[in-house]
């Protein structure tokens, strides 16, 4: 029953990748249509790369916090892992997320499951309350820049409703109301699906609460729980971190300050919510977005391809980086993984 089950759910994942792929298509289009490939590969090659490397180190290390506090809330459930093992899955999950959004915590649980024979259903649970801690920190860091950055939240949303003031070339208008608006239908659905859905929300709530049982009891069993709160908190701070080093990697985000990287935390947090592969397109924009309310660069780009505008630059290497991280990490994985399920056998 469950195989027919999966079969008949296989076209409608083939499409929503689809569409997912699309989304990101278009607005990485619409970002970049006017550039110069050859003249942005040059403006990246001026990067301070020392920077964007510990970029990288910052968001390797939060792979490996990730992966340490996965097997504290695993061994509440009464299952054992090793720290390579939780970070190899962890990596291998951050790695399929690039290609089909959301998928990684299928493939993080299953990886782990073939190699330690933990059940799929008891991991899953633990990842949903990764999922709730995660998002209970961005809404904590949320109300935080409400306070410390009220202003320039309503400047964002301004900008985001495509009621930013000051002079916007008509002929580049248009793309840029079509990034904006695709933004937001994309943030809108991950929000209302629910209503969109109804009946396939509801499976997903049922299994959603099913799971929260098992990783709240999880919670309640932990052993060390200092343990578990001080890798919870480190993860966000190396998040931090590895936006923050960034600005030193060009001149014109080198001035930003500690709140203004939290500001741009959290909106990169949003534009990795919103459901394309890797946050590709999404990420680029809604950073973009908030740089040019910082005063750094513009929305707009200019149509004679110029590749200078700091607003989409700064973005793009973080993005890459990030990227490069995934890949190194999860081809590191899958090779663990792999070594260590052959030894068994």
């Amino acid at each position: 029953m469950n195989e027919i089950q999966s079969n008949k759910n296989i076209p409608l994942v083939i499409l929503k990748y689809i569409a997912s792929l699309s989304f990101a298509g278009l607005i990485i289009y619409l970002l970049f249509r006017n550039q110069d490939p050859v003249a942005l590969v040059e403006k990246i090659s001026e990067v301070e790369f020392g920077w964007v490397i510990l970029s990288m180190i910052f968001g390797g290390w939060a792979y490996v916090n990730r992966g340490i506090r996965w097997i504290v809330l695993i061994d509440a459930l009464g299952y054992e892992s090793s720290k390579i093992n939780s970070v190899s899955a962890v990596s291998v999950g951050y790695f399929t997320n690039m290609f089909i959004p959301r998928a990684g915590e299928i493939s993080r649980c299953s990886a782990l499951n073939k190699v330690d024979k933990i059940p799929v259903d008891k991991l899953f649970g633990t990842i949903l309350v990764e999922r709730l801690l995660d998002f209970v920190f961005l809404i904590i860091l949320f109300l935080l820049i409400l306070i410390l950055k009220f202003d320039l939240i309503l400047q964002f949303f301004t900008a985001l409703g495509l009621q930013s003031s000051g002079s916007v070339p008509s002929s580049s208008t248009k793309y840029y109301v079509i990034v904006a608006v695709l933004l937001f239908c994309g943030l809108a659905y991950y929000v209302l699906k629910k209503w969109i859905v109804p009946t396939i929300f509801y499976e997903k709530i049922t299994d959603f609460i099913d799971g929260l049982k098992e990783g709240f009891k999880s919670i309640k069993k932990m052993k060390r729980k200092s343990f578990f709160w001080f890798h919870t908190f480190s993860i966000w701070i190396m998040y931090f971190l590895m936006t923050y080093v960034c600005f030193q990697a060009i001149p014109e985000t080198s001035h930003l300050s500690i709140s203004d990287g939290l500001f741009l935390l959290v909106l990169g947090g949003i534009g990795m919510v919103i459901p394309t592969p890797g946050g590709v397109g999404s990420y680029h924009a809604i950073v973009m977005i908030g740089l040019s309310v910082l005063g750094v660069g513009t929305i707009v780009l200019s149509e004679n391809g110029d590749p200078s505008n700091p607003a989409l630059l700064f973005p793009t290497i973080v993005h890459i980086a990030q990227t490069l991280v995934s890949i190194i990490m999860g081809s590191i994985g899958l090779l663990v993984l792999f070594l260590s399920k052959k030894k068994q056998s």
